[in-house]
């Protein structure tokens, strides 16, 4: 969000619409290459016993560099036939490789409950990194040094978070046992991240074939404000508590676990309906405040839509896709997310060429939708679709009854205020408030348990 924020105040549209295709590329790399690695890494390094611990993160360790050998090997390959921005190309595709590096060294600071260090690591990919590119394009007006600096800056939060677990490498053995057990869990999930990449990332540089670089800017930068909004709503929820799912396996019964499973996925949403609320309350105001008014005021028409888009998005990935993950049902996921794969290129493509901007928001849209009936028409044996169905059909009353309540209360409110601005974020405090009282008095997703830790 401050990374999204920073540059969209000091680039504009036109330019940031021309980095938004690379960072999406960048976040593609990422998740086709290497996320099924980084997932397998946190299923199986903490729960390896004592003695395959450091055999396990010595073959991790391997495979990973095998797998960036071959990606820099096709990358060098596809450079040979770019065009004249060969230099840009060049610096995405470092980009990538060092930004893929840090998220895993990260990810063994987190495993290893190094808070210290994860903390670092998180500040140096955010705040650091930010920084970093946006002093060197107010210096150079270069993309491609930009570029560079905040791969620098990557490659040094890689350094200093896993500087630590390279001798393991020396002290420990490659084990092919472990590697098999890495590879059958993660490979299924590459079509996983696949879909997943053309459904949250491809559309920039779809869209960028068909509209200038200001729309492709404009889009990007509110698609990433209100999905990353979302998802950090989400991952509140699920963060804490995914391990402690599985943890709960051991101990409840397979009922038990998935009604305490379909109350988080419930507390998550509601959330997700809080901040969709408020959004959409004062986004005259909230995404020229924070996009800059060039960006902020062309992205209004598409904050409902792009809501529609992140909620949907954001409930099969966090709620339906992490079920999958915890009842390891990687094939049945990897066999939906192919189907997707197919259908979600589509529906962005076609949606760009007919209708542009609008046409990629309402084909992502009915991508998603599809996707998310799909993950829940196949998860009915351990997902308790009946609590989930009623617990999304009450929040969605809720959260409608408290827009037109707070739509009402504006116009109300202007007149007693006499200030717009006053009136429009008073509103929104006061519908948000009366839909977490709804909440609280319907008990949706067992809320009001929560404060007494009796989920």
């Amino acid at each position: 969000m401050f990374s999204l924020i920073a540059y969209a105040h000091t680039l504009g549209p036109n330019i940031y619409g021309k980095l938004a295709v690379y960072l999406a590329l960048v976040e593609a790399f990422q998740g086709i290459v290497f996320q099924w690695h980084r997932l397998a890494f946190v299923r199986y390094w903490t729960a390896s016993s004592v003695e395959d611990r450091d055999n396990y993160l010595a073959t991790s360790h391997i495979v990973w560099l095998v797998v960036a050998i071959a990606a820099l090997s096709v990358m060098t390959f596809a450079l040979l036939f770019a065009n004249d921005s060969r230099q840009e190309w060049l610096a995405v595709a470092v980009l990538a490789l060092t930004k893929s590096a840090a998220l895993y060294t990260q990810e063994i600071a987190r495993a290893a409950s190094a808070v210290g260090r994860y903390a670092l690591a998180s500040l140096l990919l955010n705040v650091g990194a930010t920084a970093a590119g946006l002093l060197t394009w107010s210096g150079t007006r270069s993309m491609t040094q930009t570029l560079y600096a905040t791969a620098a800056v990557f490659a040094l939060q890689t350094i200093l978070c896993g500087i630590d677990k390279v001798s393991v490498v020396r002290s420990a053995r490659f084990s092919a046992d472990l590697l098999c057990r890495m590879v059958q869990y993660g490979l299924p999930l590459v079509p996983v991240f696949t879909a997943t990449t053309v459904m949250t990332r491809l559309d920039r540089p779809i869209l960028a074939l068909f509209e200038n670089p200001a729309v492709v800017g404009v889009y990007a930068a509110s698609s990433g404000l209100v999905s990353n909004a979302v998802s950090a709503i989400c991952l509140l929820v699920v963060t804490p508590c995914y391990p402690w799912l599985l943890r709960e396996q051991a101990s409840r019964t397979a009922v038990d676990h998935r009604t305490l499973h379909a109350r988080l996925g419930l507390l998550m949403m509601t959330g997700v309906f809080t901040l969709s609320l408020a959004l959409l309350l004062i986004r005259k105001y909230a995404l020229p405040l924070t996009l800059g008014r060039s960006i902020g005021d062309a992205a209004q028409p598409l904050v409902l839509p792009l809501l529609a888009v992140a909620t949907i998005a954001a409930f099969r990935t966090h709620f339906f896709d992490q079920a999958y993950h915890l009842h390891a049902r990687t094939k049945a996921l990897m066999g939906i997310n192919l189907l997707m794969l197919l259908v979600g290129t589509l529906a962005t493509y076609l949606g760009a060429r007919v209708g542009g901007c609008e046409g990629v928001v309402y084909g992502l849209l009915a991508a998603n939708a599809l996707s998310l009936c799909t993950s829940a028409a196949f998860s009915r044996t351990f997902v308790d679709l009946k609590r989930i169905t009623i617990g999304i059909t009450v929040l969605s009353a809720f959260a409608a009854i408290s827009f037109l309540f707070g739509s009402v209360a504006r116009h109300l409110l202007v007149h007693i205020v006499n200030d717009e601005t006053w009136a429009t974020c008073l509103t929104a405090v006061i519908a948000c408030s009366l839909f977490i009282a709804l909440c609280v008095i319907g008990n949706v997703g067992s809320v009001r348990e929560v404060p007494k830790g009796k989920l």
